[in-house]
């Protein structure tokens, strides 16, 4: 375990957290969320969250379908040639997201494409939480979803009380696309260890939030 002097720098689950002027801005509006009591500072920072970035991988399954609708009729611009615009729009902003969701990027390239899934979500959730000074601890947790992908998700303790946050789900405009209704118990089922990965948290002290990274496993008491 080690104790960090800043979020910058920390990759949990592939993400890396680097300096950007949307974090900042996004920084410096959770920062004036910290005298709101617990309840409404979670909601609000949620919102930074959600407000901050669609979610890509539903974006990507949207494009898809405008593509493959796109490409079976065909359109006739005024000059009397066939005109693919449309097609080619929709393959563009399909590729786009599809590369956000597939491909490894720093959130400051989420934060620019205003687009991230599940562990770009997640990153962001933690930096805005440790600004707004939010819970007591907070963890970036992963679970399965299923044999080849996972997902990444927050919980924030408070008094004790778990609270457990998905702002993939809860960024989903289309719920058929949400697996937790597949299994209502993933959130239960975050990975205890993972090999070669740092597990990431912060723990309320008496000198303030500290920042903590772990090898394979959660720090859950500060301390341990």
């Amino acid at each position: 375990m080690k104790t960090l002097d800043t979020y910058l720098g920390i990759e949990p689950f592939t993400v890396l957290v680097d300096d950007s002027l949307r974090l900042r801005e996004l920084a410096e509006k959770a920062r004036g969320l910290r005298a709101l009591p617990f309840t409404k500072k979670l909601e609000a920072v949620k919102r930074l969250a959600l407000d901050a970035m669609v979610n890509a991988y539903e974006q990507m399954i949207v494009w898809e379908r405008k593509a493959k609708e796109l490409a079976g009729v065909p359109t006739t611009g005024s000059d009397g040639k066939v005109d693919i615009s449309a097609y080619e729009t929709a393959r563009q902003q399909q590729e786009r997201f599809r590369n956000i969701v597939f491909q490894g990027h720093p959130l400051s390239h989420a934060l620019e494409q205003e687009a991230g899934c599940c562990r770009y979500q997640g990153a962001l959730f933690f930096v805005l939480g440790y600004e707004a000074d939010l819970g007591d601890q907070h963890f970036v947790h992963a679970a399965p979803v299923n044999s080849r992908a996972n997902t990444v998700f927050n919980e924030v303790f408070q008094d004790g009380q778990p609270y457990k946050v998905s702002i993939f789900t809860e960024s989903l405009k289309d719920k058929v696309l949400d697996y937790s209704r597949q299994n209502q118990r993933i959130f239960e089922q975050a990975f205890e260890t993972l090999p070669g990965r740092n597990f990431y948290s912060y723990h309320r002290t008496p000198r303030g939030l500290v920042l903590v990274e772990n090898l394979e496993r959660h720090v859950r008491s500060f301390g341990e």
